[in-house]
């Protein structure tokens, strides 16, 4: 049987000892802050979203909804109205490049970081859509009330203070009878014409008849300021859903008439 000295002990000892530590040293190098884990491995590529706010005057028809940094993404914006125009697309604040292949279609490279979609439009002043026409005898031209008007104004028994939408065509599937029906209207220039000086009232076709025969945009000349404001009427028919009508027009407010 061999016998061991102490000197070929010790230096077995230290042998092990050194050995067990440069296990340990690649153990926590491994584990450790320089590590690539599988998702952060080299060729990988994040993926960001692409979302576009919705409104009532235009349709996001169709999109890119995830795409990697530098890539190419779009967007198609289709104005619900002809009296809508698409101004600017933007994403993240900056501009699209409007296609020249397709209408209505905007492109942008894509950056890394999630895109939001915004749309910057405007309204044309327009004679007839859809279903509705302005009235050929509306004025569009008020004056503010007097401060002796003031004392007894009332906007619901206001003669002038009228411009007023016909009914000229009958809404799809109302059967001739419209009868269903949401409307609003509402200023482009609150300086000038406030949205709280609008009204709309609705007028029957006949007294026999709860059909509306036309919608008159009332203006409280009590609260309106001299200058020009686009109004817009949004008439919504209830028979279909997604059919509407948008009229647009230009009021000019002079100041009071002694």
């Amino acid at each position: 049987m061999h016998k061991f000295s102490k000197s070929r002990v010790i230096i077995f000892v230290a042998a092990f000892v050194l050995a067990l530590a440069a296990l340990l040293v690649l153990g926590l190098t491994a584990c450790g802050d320089g590590r690539t884990t599988q998702e952060e491995q080299p060729g990988d590529v994040s993926v960001y979203t692409v979302t576009a706010e919705e409104s009532d005057f235009y349709d996001v028809s169709g999109q890119t909804t995830k795409a990697s940094e530098g890539t190419a993404a779009y967007v198609v914006i289709q104005p619900e109205f002809d009296a809508v125009s698409v101004d600017k697309v933007l994403y993240n604040g900056n501009e699209c490049t409007k296609s020249a292949a397709e209408s209505n279609r905007y492109e942008f490279i894509m950056p890394a970081e999630n895109v939001e979609i915004t749309v910057e439009y405007s309204f044309n002043d327009n004679t007839t859509d859809n279903f509705l026409t302005w009235a050929g005898d509306n004025t569009y031209t008020f004056s503010m009330t007097t401060d002796e008007e003031e004392e007894w104004y009332n906007p619901d028994y206001d003669g002038e203070n009228l411009v007023t939408a016909d009914v000229t065509s009958t809404p799809s599937q109302s059967g001739g009878y419209f009868t269903s029906h949401e409307q609003r209207a509402f200023s482009l220039n609150q300086s000038v014409v406030p949205d709280d000086a609008l009204s709309v009232k609705v007028i029957n076709a006949s007294s026999s008849s709860n059909s509306a025969g036309y919608f008159a945009v009332c203006i409280d000349r009590s609260k309106i300021s001299s200058g020009t404001a686009q109004v817009v009427l949004l008439v919504e028919n209830g028979h279909k859903f997604g059919d509407a009508a948008l009229l647009v027009c230009t009021i000019t407010v002079q100041a009071a008439q002694s």
